[in-house]
């Protein structure tokens, strides 16, 4: 299934960069660099969504981006997943399984 998300990144004091969904509760991380943290934020979208759908629970509709309230040292972007294709990564790699 594909989905877009929005993100809040927040760059941290210490040159991090947070992410945060605030349409899915817990799903959140991080990235050293603006890069790393949108290839991280796309890794936990996807394995958050993908977890969600394996147990058969809720997944909350994505709110428009405008609609997504930052503080002053934060910004948005959409990330977009495909939960198929994880999927298939995930369940044909023996070291993802848990």
């Amino acid at each position: 299934m594909k989905y877009a998300y929005t993100a809040v990144f927040t760059l941290e004091e210490s040159g991090l960069y947070s992410v945060n969904f605030p349409d899915l509760p817990g799903c959140y991380t991080s990235g050293d660099d603006m890069s790393n943290a949108i290839y991280m934020a796309q890794d936990v979208l996807n394995l958050t969504l993908y977890d969600l759908e394996q147990d058969k629970k809720f997944i909350p509709k994505a709110s428009k981006p405008q609609d997504i309230k930052t503080a002053d040292e934060q910004f948005t972007s959409v990330i977009a997943v495909d939960t198929d294709t994880y999927r298939r990564y995930y369940e044909n790699n023996p070291l993802k399984k848990h």
